[in-house]
């Protein structure tokens, strides 16, 4: 299974880099797959509505991300969206293009905030800076049932980290 979502993920960022060439061809099912994604950045995160969490997120789903453990459990993937929001309170995902394949859905997106409230993090509670961050983000999600049941993030966790005040910010050019 690995092997395959690989696969289908190289082949998805190869074509959103081309401009979002077909990989299939849109069915019911496809097109409510790739609905069911947008709803993640549009609603939950954007919003903060959890209501749409609860209807589109599987008990068991699964995040997986390169700079943090799992987070598995829709109720655990529920509190660390609210958490991150107050932290972001105007955290925004815009998604710019997104393609499926059978239960497999990638999005090409943005992701901005300010950070506004605190956040609670390893080593205590960070408290606002005010800084803001932009950052790409590509989400590949698999679905199941109409349920989202694991997703992958990969975007670039250092603009984040330094508007929370973890990193120092960029030297100057």
């Amino acid at each position: 299974m690995k092997s395959a979502v690989r696969a289908f993920i190289v082949v998805l960022v190869i074509g959103m880099v081309f401009g979002g060439m077909a990989v299939a061809q849109s069915t019911p099912k496809t097109n409510a797959n790739i609905e069911l994604a947008r709803k993640v950045g549009e609603e939950v995160w954007s919003k903060g509505n959890m209501v749409v969490a609860d209807q589109i997120f599987s008990d068991e789903i699964v995040r997986h991300s390169a700079d943090m453990p799992d987070i598995r459990g829709r109720e655990a993937y529920k509190q660390f969206i609210r958490g991150t929001r107050e932290a972001f309170p105007d955290w925004k995902e815009t998604v710019q293009n997104a393609i499926a394949s059978g239960d497999l859905v990638a999005t090409k997106e943005t992701m901005t905030g300010t950070m506004t409230g605190s956040r609670r993090g390893p080593k205590g509670t960070l408290p606002p800076t005010g800084k803001r961050f932009e950052v790409p983000l590509a989400l590949f999600f698999r679905i199941a049932e109409g349920k989202i049941v694991e997703l992958w993030c990969y975007y670039d966790s250092v603009p984040i980290l330094e508007a929370m005040g973890v990193l120092p910010p960029p030297p100057p050019k």
